[in-house]
């Protein structure tokens, strides 16, 4: 329980550090938007958790290479959106290694070193109800990229983009 606690503090410090960003995007705030872009289904500019979920469960197919119905920090941190092209364009690879891991550790509920589907899901709702700030069940643009924990971990870890 005391790890789990230090690495959810971990994880809440970098993405303290992601909120001071500059006008201009950063390469991690572009990957963000284009991953945003990706789950949206309508033109509308906001994804409803049913989009977002299934986004998430597509995600998880991708990472259990081994098709074992859970995810190991191995699988977890080979897969990437991109985030580790630009960590290392900026010298940062061992902080995006670490915001990884601290990551796999906060979704890793048993604490057991596997994310099962069934935690995978409830971190993925959880994640978007937490980003959704004023409640009203869509995640805009915007809440994606200041509040999805994942856009903030891994921005801070590169450079707080």
């Amino acid at each position: 329980m005391k790890s789990l606690t230090m690495s959810c503090a971990m994880l809440l410090a970098l993405a303290g550090i992601a909120t001071a960003q500059s006008t201009e995007p950063s390469p991690g705030v572009e990957l963000s938007d284009l991953i945003f872009g990706s789950m949206e289904n309508t033109p509308t500019g906001t994804v409803d958790l049913g989009e977002f979920v299934n986004f998430g469960r597509d995600i998880f197919a991708s990472m259990d290479t081994d098709q074992s119905g859970a995810i190991d920090l191995e699988e977890f941190t080979i897969w990437d959106f991109g985030f580790n092209f630009i960590a290392e364009d900026e010298g940062q690879e061992r902080a995006y290694q670490t915001a990884q891991r601290v990551l796999f550790a906060y979704w890793d509920h048993g604490g057991d070193g596997e994310i099962d589907e069934r935690e995978y899901h409830h971190s993925m709702v959880w994640d978007f109800r937490r980003a959704d700030v004023d409640n009203d069940a869509f995640l805009t643009r915007e809440e994606f990229q200041s509040g999805y924990i994942v856009n903030l971990a891994y921005r801070a870890a590169i450079g707080g983009q």
